[in-house]
């Protein structure tokens, strides 16, 4: 072998072990590097554990302090129930029978509670200056309206089928009988698209619809029969009612992503 092949090879292999070396190097520092974030995690989850062992055994330890945590959860929901503005009516809770709202007309004839009109037209304005054009489809209604519509909607089932009871079983589940629904409080608005005026399933895939329940607690209101919350409610979803509850209880049930059942209880 010629004398400067060997020095190639030498310096070859010199070159590669250099190389080894490095990579040798590299992969114990990220293997130390993986190993202190995962001490570092370990340390931060006992921590946490340990925080919420002692915050549960001081509670368990003085129940004064748990008394008074009660108390004033029950203090929330009792001032919460008295709020005019969050009247609860349901299939459960009837309107009570001395109720009384002032009441106002908007433009298209339809009547709402007076305290949620200029909430109300501000809403149905800056939609209109996000290029959303929705109308009301209906709000206050009297309970001699309220029932009319129950009637109708049982006759509508009939024909299609059903027999008296299973028609007025499934009416209930979106329509209330006089008493019990939401319109006669004068707080409550169906709201569609003016280009699709239809209370169904279809009306969610309006951008009039998505504006709305995006950005409805901000003027006050909330979505009363949200999706997945059925049970609750007693009502199927409905993408098209609105309640008006105030600006600060909205955003606080929109936030959490709760009913007003669930806000009150």
């Amino acid at each position: 072998m010629k004398k400067w092949q060997k020095s190639t090879l030498i310096v070859t292999w010199i070159a590669a072990c250099i190389v080894i070396s490095v990579i040798y190097c590299e992969v114990k520092r990220l293997d130390q590097m993986r190993s202190d974030t995962m001490e570092s995690d370990q340390k931060i989850r006992s921590n946490r554990s340990t925080v919420l062992t002692t915050e549960k055994q001081t509670s368990l330890e003085n129940p004064t302090m748990q008394q008074n945590t009660e108390e004033d959860r029950k203090a929330v929901f009792e001032k919460r129930r008295k709020d005019p503005l969050l009247l609860l009516v349901n299939k459960s809770h009837p309107l009570p029978e001395t109720y009384e709202v002032t009441l106002a007309t908007l433009p298209d004839g339809h009547q709402v509670a007076k305290v949620m009109y200029d909430d109300l037209e501000d809403m149905l304005a800056d939609a209109g200056k996000a290029g959303c054009s929705i109308i009301v489809a209906s709000a206050y209604r009297t309970k001699e309206r309220q029932e009319q519509l129950l009637q109708q909607e049982i006759r509508k089932n009939m024909r299609n089928g059903m027999d008296e009871k299973e028609a007025e079983e499934d009416a209930l589940l979106t329509v209330a009988p006089y008493g019990y629904s939401e319109h006669e409080t004068g707080y409550t608005v169906d709201l569609v698209a003016a280009g699709n005026q239809m209370l169904d399933d279809t009306q969610e895939a309006t951008k009039e619809n998505k504006w709305l329940q995006k950005n409805c607690a901000q003027y006050g209101f909330i979505l009363r029969y949200p999706k997945g919350k059925e049970e609750i409610t007693g009502y199927s979803y409905e993408s098209w009612h609105f309640r008006y509850v105030g600006k600060r209880a909205a955003q606080d049930i929109t936030a959490d992503h709760l009913t007003l059942e669930e806000y009150l209880n």
